[in-house]
């Protein structure tokens, strides 16, 4: 047995610091836990895709997080294949992978294997996507007869891997190809993301589907009308491995501001309302 916590979308900066109070309190909690390994399923930053300061100050506020960490991608710190404004590329995952290691890991435990996956590059055609591909195809390869955690940004799916094109929800079906042997595979026990900024546990057969809550800010119905079943909450997900399941639960983060950023979005993602 042993245990993963997950945090997500911190959102972090020093020009709009208006959310890093939350990110401290998130780090008390985790360390108060004391996972064996901590997972951030991206957004670390406010504004990572175009400001160094903001991926540096992150890199060095996820530094107080006493367990070993492993950080994914998100929109926010790399672009997104689909963005006109800040559209996934080389350079900008060069900048995050600077501060926060490879957007492409696996890191295996006693009869599990963890593979950490850049989902803002699915769909970019700029050959990123193919080593997300490639790191699939070998994750496979060697897995052995170990059970499958797989930890990305955007949701691979909402309900079903066949399901139509949900927009923002999670990666496009036309991007959708490198993960389909994951998604299908008997070995696979946890598909765990953030991006939506609430919180969710799903069955999906054997595996779960977790949508990791938010450490910075609450998506209010302005910006978000349907939570897809997810609860509107701040906090984290705690993942424990035993044996042929992962039990996942959502804990709350003491003293944390449920901050909602419909009423202020335009003065901080001013690109976002277009």
């Amino acid at each position: 047995m042993f245990s993963v916590l997950q945090v997500s979308d911190s959102h972090l900066s020093p020009r709009v610091t208006r959310f890093n109070a939350n990110w401290q309190a998130a780090v008390a909690a985790v360390n108060r836990l004391a996972p064996e390994l901590v997972v951030h399923t991206g957004d670390v930053t406010l504004d990572g895709a175009d400001s160094g300061a903001d991926l540096e100050f992150a890199a060095e506020a996820l530094a107080a997080i006493r367990a070993p960490l492993r950080v994914v991608p998100g929109n926010h710190d790399v672009g997104d294949a689909r963005a006109r404004r800040q559209p996934a590329n080389r350079d900008r995952l060069a900048r995050f992978e600077h501060h926060f290691g490879p957007a492409l890991w696996t890191e295996d435990r006693p009869g599990r294997r963890l593979l950490g996956l850049n989902s803002q590059a699915l769909g970019t055609g700029e050959g990123l996507d193919r080593a997300v591909t490639q790191c699939v195809e070998e994750a496979l390869r060697s897995l052995g007869d170990r059970r499958l955690a797989v930890f990305l940004h955007k949701p691979a799916l909402i309900e079903a891997l066949e399901e139509a094109d949900v927009g923002y929800w999670a990666v496009p079906p036309e991007a959708r190809g490198p993960l389909a042997a994951l998604l299908t595979h008997p070995a696979l026990r946890l598909v765990a993301s953030g991006h939506l900024h609430v919180a969710r546990l799903a069955a999906y057969g054997p595996a779960s589907l977790a949508w990791c809550p938010a450490t910075g800010f609450l998506v209010g119905e302005k910006l978000l009308p349907d939570a897809r079943g997810g609860e509107r909450r701040l906090g984290l997900m705690r993942h424990i491995f035993r044996n042929d399941k992962v039990e996942s639960e959502i804990l709350p983060v003491p003293d944390a501001e449920p901050i909602e950023i419909d009423p202020f979005v335009d003065a901080i993602y001013p690109a976002e309302a277009e």
